[in-house]
């Protein structure tokens, strides 16, 4: 089982560029995707796709790549479903089991489902569209259709009133959020619909205190080389809850929802806000304002500036002033093995997803989830001044995509991780305890595993 999981690890940035079709092949178009003429040759052709009911602005946008696709294609037919239930993957697999599966598909756990011999292969030219297609055995699985990140949401406005700046290092941030307490404001807002700031928090102390560069700790933990009873990672899970029991942290927002985070925000009662770009959005939404410049077209500061929000970004740094940026999947596109199998539905499955990744039509994508672009190309869309911000400084940044909770987390553990962070972060767990559950439990799912191989 270990050898197997070891072989499924992502690689690296391919080094082959897009390959695009030769000016004298007339028959097909500049993105190397067949013309309309083409398709309408091969005659009709339907496919089935599925995606995630996460949120209205989501299924807005898959609705309206599928209506677009159409229209460029007429002669093909998506099928669209989105999950009406919370747990996404577990819809899929009852797919699955009533001979229901997808031809296209969003897709959680892709090791899993290539595991079970479920997922087909995707061409080497569809693949070279994004920067880290998922693959097996240098076979391509899957394509992942756009990133997130972690980093602190702050407000510019108190930052300003009490002449505080983006912090260099974690010193510099430790400081800032002991003048912020003086002052009488919240440093910090935890928790939130996302459920992200714990995890998000967890994975910055394991990034700078666990993770070695240049190393996976997670791949020698299934080779029985790491444990997390080693003294490294018991320090970054202590330090996870001395923070989250601690002065910094505004109280009972752990249980807060988005909306009451977002208003305590704006009212000045916190100060940030460590999460995903979403909270950007959110927040926008709640109080438009906050996008607003505090100067003048000439330069001046504002007089009397009624705002009591503005927005503001920045990766959290570590003791040394380096950026800890999480290249988090925020989605995960796949397709069925069955659908491959077949002949005209394996090319009309290559023509969608190259749609997909075309220009403007994986702009609107980005723009609906104000996700990072996980293609070659740098792709930017209309947003807020604030949101191209942090689409620039993650395309250019050092990030990391060996943290817990990724794509290479072994599935039923993610839930068991999130149960003992949430004891921790409640304090009703000791580190010791907590060290030795997630042990056991990480034991649990390479079982489980090794049952369904």
């Amino acid at each position: 089982m270990r050898k197997k999981l070891i072989k499924r690890r992502i690689t690296g940035i391919l080094l082959a560029a897009v390959m695009t079709m030769a000016s004298c092949n007339s028959e097909r178009t500049e993105t190397g995707v067949l013309s309309q003429q083409e398709t309408a040759e091969k005659g009709d052709m339907t496919l089935s796709f599925f995606y995630s009911g996460e949120n209205t602005g989501w299924i807005g946008a898959m609705e309206e790549l599928c209506e677009n696709f159409m229209k460029a294609y007429p002669h093909i037919t998506i099928n669209m479903e989105y999950s009406s239930s919370e747990s996404y993957t577990e819809e899929l697999k009852a797919k699955e089991a009533t001979d229901e599966f997808p031809d296209v598909f969003e897709i959680e756990n892709p090791y899993m489902f290539e595991s079970a011999g479920k997922l087909g292969v995707i061409s080497k030219e569809t693949g070279n569209l994004v920067e880290n297609p998922i693959k097996v055995n240098e076979e391509i699985y899957a394509l992942p259709f756009y990133s997130t990140s972690y980093g602190i949401v702050y407000n510019q406005i108190l930052f300003n009133k009490y002449n505080l700046e983006v912090p260099k290092t974690y010193e510099d941030f430790l400081q800032i959020c002991d003048e912020l307490k003086k002052r009488g404001v919240a440093p910090l807002a935890v928790g939130g619909s996302e459920e992200s700031s714990e995890l998000g928090w967890m994975n910055y102390f394991f990034l700078t205190q666990v993770q070695e560069e240049g190393k996976d700790w997670q791949m020698q933990r299934l080779e029985g080389k790491t444990s997390f009873q080693d003294e490294n990672m018991k320090n970054a899970l202590q330090n996870f809850q001395d923070l989250m029991t601690g002065s910094l942290i505004l109280e009972d927002s752990l249980n807060m929802s988005d909306n009451q985070i977002i208003s305590k925000m704006i009212s000045q009662e916190v100060a940030m806000y460590y999460g995903t770009p979403a909270m950007l959005t959110k927040i926008w939404e709640a109080y438009p304002k906050a996008t607003d410049s505090g100067k003048t077209p000439l330069g001046e500061e504002i007089e009397n500036d009624t705002s009591t929000m503005r927005l503001g970004w920045f990766y959290l740094p570590d003791q040394e002033g380096k950026s800890v940026v999480i290249d988090k999947v925020g989605s995960v596109l796949a397709v069925s093995r069955e659908c491959m199998e077949d002949h005209e539905k394996k090319e009309a499955t290559e023509i969608f997803l190259k749609f997909c990744f075309e220009k403007e039509n994986y702009r609107k994508i980005l723009q609906a989830m104000y996700g990072m672009p996980t293609t070659k190309d740098a792709v930017l869309y209309a947003a807020p001044a604030v949101q191209q911000g942090v689409l620039t400084d993650y395309r250019y940044a050092e990030r990391s995509e060996n943290f817990l909770g990724n794509l290479e987390t072994p599935e039923s553990f993610q839930a068991d991780m999130k149960e003992i962070l949430d004891k921790l972060a409640a304090d009703i767990m000791s580190v010791d305890d907590a060290a030795r559950q997630l042990d056991e439990r990480w034991n649990d799912s390479e079982k489980i595993e090794n049952e369904k191989d």
